[in-house]
């Protein structure tokens, strides 16, 4: 069920697919798409640095969590409380770090179900035949035959998938995160064989977009903590 109305969501796409079809032609809605989560992500900008100051303020605090987890390593639930009130204390809970992802979620359900629905406020879905390299963003991995067009097009699209996520498990890996927090990005693509190919256009444009940002914003603009 999505949060935003997607009669809204229909007319946005459908007014950008004309705009972008006399450069993108058959293949105007999916630019149109990979256009919008672009300036979604473009709009979340404020919110991701607000982020990354979070993830700076926690690193310094680390050599106090550490000796509280200490101080408690007979009681792990009483260390879990205390370094939860630290984090409270120095305004570093969990909700700045997953604001953008909340933020995210109702336009991803939205394109969802835009492109999950038959009809839109009554009448057919048009959306739900406009295709990307023939292929109709209705359809999943599994509508089609795999040798052939259809089966290429999900290939690029999950193989995008699969080199985004090898570049972020390896940035992980290299700020010695352990390593079932570098399996994390494969998630992304699990989840995306799973959704129509207009809602994997999504993820995946958000995930370049992600992997692009953690490069500039995180490893090469942003300080590391003194």
């Amino acid at each position: 069920m999505s949060v935003l109305p997607v009669s809204l969501a229909y007319s946005l796409v459908e007014s950008t697919s004309t705009l972008l079809d006399p450069v993108f032609g058959g293949a105007a809605t999916g630019a149109a798409i990979v256009l919008a989560t672009a300036l979604v992500r473009l709009l979340l900008v404020p919110l991701t640095f607000r982020q990354i100051a979070v993830e700076r303020r926690r690193a310094r605090l680390a050599p106090r969590v550490s000796t509280l987890r200490a101080t408690h390593r007979h009681d792990p639930v009483r260390a879990a409380s205390e370094v939860a009130a630290l984090y409270r204390t120095e305004g570093v809970g969990a909700l700045p770090t997953l604001l953008p992802l909340v933020v995210q979620a109702p336009f991803f359900l939205t394109l969802y179900s835009l492109f999950s629905t038959s009809t839109v406020d009554g009448t057919p879905n048009a959306l739900l035949g406009r295709e990307l390299g023939g292929v109709p963003l209705g359809d999943h991995w599994h509508d089609g035959a795999l040798l052939g067009v259809h089966g290429l097009v999900f290939v690029v699209v999950l193989g995008l998938f699969v080199l985004t996520a090898i570049v972020a498990a390896r940035r992980l890996r290299r700020l010695g995160q352990p390593t079932w927090l570098a399996l994390t990005p494969y998630v992304a693509v699990v989840f995306a064989v799973t959704v129509p190919l207009a809602a994997a256009l999504y993820l995946l444009t958000s995930t370049v977009w992600t992997t692009l940002e953690n490069a500039v914003l995180r490893d090469r603009l942003v300080s590391p903590p003194t």
